[in-house]
């Protein structure tokens, strides 16, 4: 049982919640009680007593259960609504300035970043990993770790806010050990890295779990070291798309629960969750999130910020404030690599002597620190 329940190679909590298995026995006996009644279908008829017995007795005696499932409900019914009437991904891209107007403006101001994408996810497990054929069973593998998570009460999950799996976490593991050892003032990216080590930058992050892992995985031996840098939270970073696994767990203004990552990296203390506003809204889009965040970046004293954060967002980061004519490294269209990391310079001013601000990438500042952009895959020749 616990097994089935296991993510990223570690138990998902099966004791969190000690009445969970109160609970899921009292079910289980009322169920068997039904079967000497000899009911038309007596599995299915099992199946529903005994479920109706734990979601009620969980609800009606267990305060800390039924916080879980409320939480999960809530998640479940945004989740629906965003898949059919969610507008993440949408919104006027024609008739919007070039961003390479900013290049000239008077009052411009750069900012230099470097993007780390998460590392793999229990979602990118289920339907993005391997064959294709075989996404239906492993969706049907994932649901029912997801159902037995429920009767657990475990506050975790699968689809929504998807957690790092092992692959995914020895990726964010890499990191900590390229970063540490990357003494090659000859390297791209040399100065970014040396800064990070050293402190000489901010840490952000988007608040959906699998970035927050990645970010104290890939600063684990800085983090060890400097107990008193923080990790900033930020909730315009969250994932542009409907799928339910880019909503969040966490609550507004509290730090994540990581599941697979040591306490000392997981204490709250170790965040600044002021910028964690909460869920994505469910008529809001991405350009406003990542609008917001350009104009956070410049409000930072540091000449360099450290971004942890997804794919979508950081392709429609290209897309949105390279000038048209530019697309380095077939950034428009290619997503940055599970686990890689690019460093961008950011630049802000108004344009045509007007108060509109823009942004702008600087297309020639493009570096492909570690692994970089995913690359086409080349098609396969028909042998006559």
């Amino acid at each position: 049982f616990d097994l089935l329940c296991s993510s990223g190679g570690e138990k998902m909590e099966a004791n969190q919640n000690p009445q969970a298995k109160v609970h899921m026995l009292s079910g289980v006996l009322c169920g068997l009680t039904v079967l000497p009644l000899n009911p038309p279908r007596p599995i299915v008829a099992a199946l529903v007593v005994g479920l109706t017995v734990v979601a009620v007795s969980t609800l009606l005696f267990d305060p800390r259960g039924r916080e879980v499932l409320l939480i999960k409900l809530s998640l479940w019914i945004k989740g629906s609504l965003m898949m059919v009437i969610g507008r993440d991904k949408k919104w006027k891209k024609k008739g919007r300035p070039d961003p390479a107007e900013v290049a000239n403006a008077k009052d411009k101001r750069i900012k230099r970043l470097v993007l780390i994408r998460h590392g793999e996810s229990e979602w990118n497990n289920v339907f993005n990993i391997g064959p294709k054929i075989f996404v239906p069973i492993k969706a049907i593998l994932a649901l029912a770790r997801e159902f037995l998570m429920v009767l657990q009460l475990s506050p975790n999950s699968i689809f929504y806010d998807s957690p790092l799996n092992e692959s995914g976490l020895r990726q964010a593991e890499e990191l900590d050990e390229i970063f540490y050892n990357y003494n090659d003032p000859s390297a791209p990216g040399y100065e970014e890295i040396l800064k990070i080590n050293k402190g000489n930058c901010v840490y952000a992050t988007s608040t959906l779990r699998r970035s927050v892992q990645t970010i104290v995985l890939a600063l684990k031996t800085r983090l060890e070291n400097n107990r008193d840098d923080k990790v900033l939270l930020l909730s315009s970073l969250q994932e542009i798309s409907t799928n339910v696994d880019t909503l969040a767990l966490t609550p507004p203004l509290k730090s994540p629960v990581l599941p697979n990552i040591s306490e000392f990296l997981t204490d709250p203390e170790r965040f600044d969750a002021s910028g964690n506003s909460g869920n994505k809204l469910l008529r809001g889009n991405g350009l406003q999130r990542m609008q917001a965040f350009a104009e956070w970046v410049f409000t930072r004293d540091e000449d360099l910020i450290l971004v942890g954060g997804h794919s979508l967002w950081f392709r429609s980061f290209f897309r949105e404030f390279l000038p048209k004519d530019a697309n380095p490294f077939d950034a428009r269209n290619m997503k940055i690599a599970n686990g890689a990391v690019v460093a961008i310079t950011l630049e802000r001013g108004t344009i045509d002597d007007s108060v509109a601000i823009q942004y702008r990438i600087d297309p020639d500042s493009i570096v492909e620190i570690h692994i970089g952009f995913e690359k086409k895959k080349a098609k396969k020749k028909k042998v006559t």
